[in-house]
Formats: C-alpha cells, structure tokens, sequence
C-alpha cells in the first residue's frame, strides 16, 4: 500500500514536471529562478508521498500488532469454549445416565422426587441414632 502511494507521488511529480516544461517550452526557456520552483515544488511533492508513506508503514505496524492480539484472543476463546463444551457434555450425559438409573428403581425415584420437593435445610425423616444408650459397655465389646 505504502509502494503504491510513493508511485502515485512520483508518478504526479513526473506528470507535473512534464507539464510545467511544455508550457514553458511554448514560452521563452524558463528562467533559473522558474526552474528552481518547479524544482523544489516536484522536491515537495516526493516529500510529502514519503511522509505519507511513513505514516501508512507506522499504522500498519499498530494494526498487525492489534491483529496479533485479538489471535490471541480469538484462540484463549477457543480452548475456553472447547472446555465447556466437554464440561457440558460431561453434565449432559451425567444427568441422562441419572434419569436411566431411577427409571430402574421407582422406590428411589420416588424418595428422590420428595427429596427435590423438601425445602434445602430441612432435616431428614429418619434422623440415625447417634446416642447410645449404653456406651461405655457397647464400645467395651
């Protein structure tokens, strides 16, 4: 791109010499002060392509470095989605091989439909015996 604006500026200093140089060949020879301008306007002209020239370099340097970042990006969201993805599907077949499992057992679906019903802190129905009555001769053997 930056080749392409150098050509054109060079390509319209060409152009602007060579008419500059016909008109002046239709007219007496230019003068040295005239050649001189015409001189220091082509001077200007390349001048100007080459700064522009510099300027579309720099930005294309910052737009690749943006490139590369948002690569980078793009691949940590790939490797992310890709671990959900097995996340999920780890879940997914977790939950189906779960819904198999108390279709076999109707009982246990059964306690397990008023487990999900029962409010989250509830205590149990059946609490276990944890005092023992006759603890210093049980645990005696």
């Amino acid at each position: 791109m930056g080749s392409r604006v150098f050509r054109s500026g060079v390509t319209c200093v060409i152009v602007v010499v060579t008419s500059m140089a016909l008109s002046a060949k239709a007219q007496d020879k230019p003068g040295a002060e005239q050649l001189q301008k015409m001189y220091d306007d082509a001077l200007n002209t390349l001048k100007a392509a080459q700064d522009r020239k510099n300027e579309l370099a720099t930005e294309n340097e910052r737009l690749v470095g943006r490139i590369n970042e948002l690569e980078k990006q793009l691949q940590s969201s790939r490797r992310e989605l890709a671990e959900r993805d097995r996340e999920s599907f780890f879940l997914r077949s977790y939950y189906a091989s779960w819904q198999h499992f108390l279709e076999r057992y109707p009982t246990l679906k059964s306690r397990w439909e008023v487990f999900l019903k029962a409010p989250p802190l509830a205590q149990p129905y059946n609490l276990p015996e944890v005092h023992d009555p006759n603890w210093p001769l049980s645990a005696a053997g």
